[in-house]
Formats: structure tokens, sequence, C-alpha cells
């Protein structure tokens, strides 16, 4: 069974003193969708990158996102923030919550603790929800935003020793954060 590719989901209610709303703007190649994880630059959310930016630290996941009136985009035909665009977006910014998120790569017990790579793929425009997921790197670097730090229950079909396969759910929890120091890759 595989996991559905639906961004970063929070794996537990995110506390509401690290939530903010701030602006964002979308790259000129990239959305910004409920669910993406994001950075925080000159005092713009931008898309997290989906290679190994050390320019670029985390700063959260998008929980909601709105129109540059802060007006939900309930009633636009895009219900996310379009490339190019701007808006403004809820995020979770807490360093020590974990997410759920699909792995389009292979991932088993011996990941446990390896840094891994942004996938991104487009949102939903009818929906808003995020395309992005999670890649484990022929080579974990510094630089990767996120840690395996688990492998979804659900998934551990041919019991915990055996693992997940490709496109399966994993949790992940921050490596690179803006208010988190980055480990080694394993």
């Amino acid at each position: 069974m595989s996991s559905p590719r639906i961004g970063f989901t929070p794996s537990r209610d995110p506390s509401v003193g690290f939530v903010r709303n701030l602006p964002a703007q979308a790259s000129s190649n990239q959305v910004i969708a409920k669910g993406d994880a994001v950075a925080y630059l000159n005092g713009i959310i931008v898309p997290a990158t989906a290679g190994q930016d050390p320019g670029l630290a985390g700063y959260g996941v998008v929980l909601a996102v709105y129109t540059t009136a802060n007006r939900p985009l309930t009633f636009q035909t895009t219900k996310y923030i379009a490339s190019g665009g701007v808006g403004r977006v809820d995020v979770c910014y807490d360093p020590d919550q974990t997410y759920y998120v699909q792995c389009v790569t292979s991932a088993g017990p011996t990941n446990m603790g390896k840094n891994v790579t942004i996938d991104v793929s487009a949102a939903n425009a009818t929906t808003g929800i995020s395309g992005m997921s999670v890649n484990i790197p022929a080579s974990a670097s510094i630089n990767d935003l996120f840690k395996v730090i688990n492998i979804s229950p659900f998934e551990e079909l041919g019991g915990k020793e055996s693992g997940a396969g490709p496109n399966n759910g994993v949790e992940v929890k921050w490596n690179r954060h803006l208010l988190h120091a980055a480990t080694a890759g394993q």
C-alpha cells in the first residue's frame, strides 16, 4: 500500500505558539501549497528547494494559504500561491514538530536517522494540497532539511525488520532548521 502524496502532515497538533501568519512569495518555478516545507528569506516565506542549498535553512510547514488580503482561497480556481505569485500563509515553525510524508524511495530500518532531501512535485490546484515528498539521497549531507525518525507503522506489513517499499510513509523531523543546528547525514 502506498502513501498518498499530500506533502508534510503534522504528526500531532501544532503548538499555537509556533504558528505564524506571514507574507509568502512562490518562486518562478514552484508554487506554495498546504503541506509544503518552506524557508524564511528576507522576511518572506519562500518554497524550500529540492536540492541541498546551504544558504536556505528550513523554517516550517504551511498549514493554510491565503490571498494577500489574508482571505481564504475558497472561491478561487487555484487554491495555492501560483508560481511567481504572492499571498499569505499560516506556518508551523516548531523545530521539534514531526511530520508524516511519502518517501519516493524504499525506506527500511537502516534508513532510520538518515537525512533526506525534499522531492518537489506539483500541488493539486483543485484542493491546494502539496505534492512534496522526501527522497533518500545516495549521499546524505548536512544541508538536507529533514531526517527520518520512523517508518509509518501501517507500512510495516512484512514486520518491523523489513521496512517499507517505495512511495510509502515515513515520519520525519527537521534536520536543518532556522532555529535548530543541522547534524551530519549518515
